[in-house]
């Protein structure tokens, strides 16, 4: 991927804060940039699903200019809780809703970092899909090329994020919803160790899914990481940050899969080689392994998202018609599975993290494609698709196994594919060492630095 030289390692963040901080920046004047932004591009893209530029001009117009993401406008993803908004989930049952009376806890630590509340972006429904459409809102198109996704279930803020609409957008990750849509749009994406952002409400996939932290730049991402981590009352998986978690470090080495679960497309493969070229001439070792995930993983993986939504969703089985048929199928499976087959996959999924620990040895971190195709349609690859013989986008990541071990895992970009969309490399670290991941992203970002945004979009900024 061509980079735009060394402005494009930058820590975009810092710098509009260090703006708003001095007054040399007006926080009005940036929320009135992110709101003529989207009303110039989200019509080809379909990112935002609301706007609420007043509420954000009355919030900025009495602006402390404190805290470290302060004037910062930001949307969130349709999943989360945002107090005096409805939370849809993608789907018409919620879309009638009454509005939040309070904020989930990564909303609400963002808010008191100084960043601003201007909106909703689009996620399929109840963050089922890796891919972003839904019977409400509609498809999110990739700004790399619109005839692609953007991924998902955070395709929407992964969007709006690549197109420079606004400087940060919430997601989170419950199979790969913030690797994914990072992957296919350029970004660093990273799902930090499971436990790391403390939920107040707990997700519909209880101890698979968490907040996540997607941004343009290694930087902003740690950033955004230190802002929303700490632990929630009444979560008993959350637990206070390691010391310097998130700082990015070298690693001991670099162990890199030589096998996949599906078949690698030959243009991810290439870059995949490359961006191991790239770490080991900066000097980390890369190691050559077997991956220590397989087919099983995948499966151990959809008997418990499918069970913990379908059950989430029991009380409404009377709607569940309503919902689009792939949304359909995975319940209806989901409420089939049995007590014995569940407790079968949460212990498996026990000894495939003791598998990756021992790949990862304490110091090193585990290299391979987020994706093992390059792109899909924005509704999804049809059954034809190379890597989805099933249909199903899932068989082409590599992301479910590491929700189902609560790893830390960063996507970072090395690459364009044959249409213009980026690919990313997964970095898996060991648990509350998230910065090991970071580390090497690091080092790709300043040896083969990357675009901040889609091309024909400007990085978020005024002027």
């Amino acid at each position: 991927m061509r980079g735009g030289g060394a402005g494009s390692v930058a820590t975009v963040l810092s710098e509009l804060v260090r703006g708003v901080q001095s007054g040399a920046i007006d926080p009005v004047d940036l929320v009135e940039e992110a709101v003529r932004r989207i009303d110039a591009g989200d019509g080809a893209i379909n990112a935002v699903v609301r706007l609420d530029a007043d509420d954000a001009r009355e919030i900025a117009a009495g602006h402390d200019r404190s805290g470290p993401l302060a004037g910062l406008p930001f949307l969130v993803k349709d999943m989360a809780r945002c107090a005096g908004s409805v939370t849809t989930y993608g789907s018409a049952m919620f879309v009638d809703a009454d509005p939040d009376d309070s904020d989930d806890d990564a909303v609400a630590r963002l808010r008191a970092a100084g960043a601003i509340v201007l909106g909703r972006t689009n996620t399929p429904a109840f963050g089922h899909a890796p891919f972003t459409a839904n019977l409400v809102f509609g498809a999110t198109r990739n700004p790399w090329n619109t005839d692609c996704s953007p991924g998902g279930s955070s395709g929407g803020s992964a969007a709006a994020l690549a197109a420079g609409f606004v400087p940060i957008a919430t997601t989170s990750d419950g199979g790969g919803s913030v690797r994914i849509p990072a992957a296919l749009c350029g970004l660093v994406g990273l799902k930090p160790t499971t436990g790391s952002v403390g939920r107040n409400v707990l997700p519909r996939w209880i101890e698979l899914s968490t907040q996540g932290v997607t941004a343009t730049t290694v930087a902003d991402v740690v950033l955004q990481a230190q802002v929303v981590a700490g632990a929630s009352p009444g979560d008993w998986l959350s637990a206070p940050t390691a010391p310097g978690q998130f700082t990015p470090t070298r690693p001991a080495s670099v162990r890199a899969c030589r096998t996949f679960r599906a078949d690698v497309d030959p243009v991810v493969e290439a870059a995949y080689e490359a961006s191991l070229d790239a770490i080991a001439a900066d000097g980390i070792p890369v190691e050559r392994v077997d991956s220590p995930c397989g087919a099983q993983a995948i499966i151990d993986w959809f008997f418990i998202s499918s069970c913990e939504l379908a059950h989430s969703l029991a009380g409404e089985r009377d709607r569940w018609e309503s919902f689009d048929t792939s949304l359909q199928d995975i319940l209806r499976f989901g409420i089939g599975v049995s007590m014995e087959d569940y407790l079968a996959a949460t212990r498996r999924r026990h000894e495939l993290g003791a598998r990756i620990d021992d790949t990862l040895g304490g110091d090193s971190v585990l290299a391979l494609p987020t994706l093992n195709v390059q792109d899909w349609r924005p509704e999804g690859p049809a059954a034809t698709d190379a890597g989805s013989v099933t249909g199903d986008p899932s068989i082409a990541a590599n992301t479910p196994d590491i929700n189902l071990t609560g790893h830390p895992a960063a996507s970072v970009p090395m690459g364009l594919g044959d249409r213009g969309v980026p690919m990313g490399l997964q970095l898996v670290a060991p648990r509350w060492s998230d910065g090991l991941a970071l580390g090497v992203a690091e080092v790709l970002e300043r040896s083969r630095p990357w675009p901040l945004t889609a091309p024909g979009f400007t990085p978020f900024g005024l002027g």
